[in-house]
């Protein structure tokens, strides 16, 4: 398996995001634990419980400033499409979901014709390049909030 299988959350104890493995404390409590070598000495697993609502999982790709991408990330993708006048190019936003067993890229601009969901595939069609993350649903949701 060539995957990266990791998760990020957002700390109880603050507005620190922790990246690592998803660990199940308990019925609704998450813990997201770093790689051994990287946890700081006297430090319990507790200390990086997540509020369970904020866990995302990553995506394998990277947006064009090589910054990974989650699951509840916002992002804004360079889409091309072909038409009677041509190719087009329209930049579209929309949050990685996870649905069905994928994650996807759904557009959830009213005004757009493109608006909808694309598979996750779709993003690395042209290359990554195209894909910009503009914040997240949990920290910035103002930036996609339906019009």
């Amino acid at each position: 398996m060539n995957r990266t299988i990791k998760f990020r959350g957002k700390s109880i104890y603050g507005e620190d995001w922790l990246y690592g493995s998803l660990v199940k404390i308990e019925k609704n409590r998450y813990a997201v634990i770093p790689p051994l070598n990287n946890i700081e000495i006297g430090k319990s697993i507790g200390m990086y419980e997540v509020y369970p609502e904020t866990v995302g999982q990553f995506t394998g790709l990277l947006d064009k400033n090589g910054k990974e991408i989650y699951e509840g990330d916002i992002v804004e993708w360079l889409f091309f499409s072909h038409g009677c006048y041509g190719e087009q190019e329209h930049y579209l936003k929309g949050c990685i979901e996870w649905h069905q067993g994928g994650f996807i890229f759904n557009v959830t601009e009213n005004d757009s014709e493109n608006a909808g969901f694309y598979a996750i595939s779709d993003l690395n069609t042209d290359t990554e390049s195209d894909v910009k993350i503009l914040g997240n649903i949990y920290d910035n949701p103002y930036l996609i909030k339906e019009e």
